[in-house]
């Protein structure tokens, strides 16, 4: 099956509409390994790292199976560079999605809106014809999806799963096709489900928070210094699953509502129902302390920073905050906060 990618910080992307169109949605990730030199004769280095680290793969060549590429306005940095993306690649699709900031009845008559003009643009590039049962179809399947990616998600609560490879489960589920991956999360679930608790009860129990982290191994390398990542409020993460779509109002009106409801990003206004969202999570997974992570030049985290800070000092909850660089020798430079703050809490 043809694929299409998804340029997306927010994850707020519809696949249920990708996957109605007979395509498999395929969110890009960066790859911390290498330098974005073609991306940086076009964007400025104080520019957004990972967005940068997106384009230079996107200038390599990206899989060949990809037909089309969307953009969801995820943050401004997204924003303007998929004007960057239209100048320099040539697909058959490119549509940008606009993601509203705000949440409200206008927002959402405007989302409406747009994803109707994404389906039309769809169906004119492709000679096809996207229908709400097929669209219906595709949101119960990513339901049953969201649904099991709970189910494991809850498993890091009970021990018998690092936070490292749920983040690793969750990225194949944003890049994989979803029939079969609704195949392999029940078979991993019951696999996992007859661990005995595998993680030590001297690591401390954090909530991991901040900017888009798509590279395992850098989960890893925390819980490599005696964390565990009880819980996160990230893109490959709990912000894909949290909660599910109501299958039964009109399937374009029940995607739009999904995504201005689910857990807020630091882009979204008003800002303090993000801190909402990791004030239940921290408070439901009892967790020892909060890990706030801004790639370098991410502006909204930056910003969001000050107020979560302070929040999480009214609560009496211990807060990290860190700055770090796409680049997976950089995280070593951390190891001496981290283990502080371990000694900390």
């Amino acid at each position: 099956m043809k694929k299409i990618a998804i340029f997306d910080s927010g994850v707020e992307t519809p696949e249920e509409i990708i996957m109605a169109a007979g395509f498999t949605p395929y969110r890009l990730f960066g790859d911390p390994t290498i330098d974005p030199e073609k991306a940086n004769e076009h964007i400025p280095p104080t520019h957004c790292i990972w967005t940068r680290n997106l384009l230079e793969q996107a200038l390599n060549g990206l899989p060949e199976d990809i037909v089309g590429i969307i953009g969801t306005h995820g943050c401004d940095r997204t924003n303007r560079e998929f004007d960057i993306w239209l100048e320099c690649l040539d697909y058959e699709f490119m549509f940008f999605l606009n993601s509203p900031r705000k949440i409200n009845e206008l927002a959402l008559n405007f989302f409406i809106n747009d994803i109707k003009e994404m389906i039309l643009q769809l169906e004119e590039t492709f000679n096809i014809k996207i229908t709400n049962e097929n669209i219906s179809q595709a949101i119960k399947l990513m339901n049953e999806i969201r649904s099991m990616l709970k189910k494991i998600s809850d498993l890091r609560f009970e021990k018998k799963l690092y936070g490292y490879e749920f983040h690793s489960i969750v990225k194949r589920a944003q890049q994989e096709d979803k029939k079969s991956m609704l195949e392999f999360l029940n078979s991993k679930f019951n696999e996992l489900n007859q661990r005995s608790k595998i993680v030590e009860n001297d690591y401390k129990n954090i909530l991991l928070t901040g900017s888009e982290i798509d590279d395992t191994e850098f989960i890893k390398y925390i819980e490599d210094l005696g964390f565990h990542v009880i819980v996160d409020d990230l893109g490959v993460g709990t912000k894909y699953f949290w909660n599910t779509i109501d299958e039964e109002e009109d399937p374009i009106t029940s995607i739009a509502k999904y995504h201005l409801s689910k857990p807020i990003n630091s882009t979204k206004y008003p800002s303090y129902k993000r801190f909402e969202v990791i004030k239940n999570l921290a408070t439901k997974y009892n967790v020892d302390g909060i890990i706030n992570v801004a790639q370098k030049f991410c502006e909204p985290v930056l910003y969001d920073h000050p107020y979560m800070k302070k929040k999480c000092k009214e609560l009496g909850i211990p807060y990290l905050f860190v700055e770090v660089s796409y680049n997976r020798e950089a995280y070593k430079q951390l190891s001496t906060r981290f283990s502080a703050f371990a000694e900390m809490i």
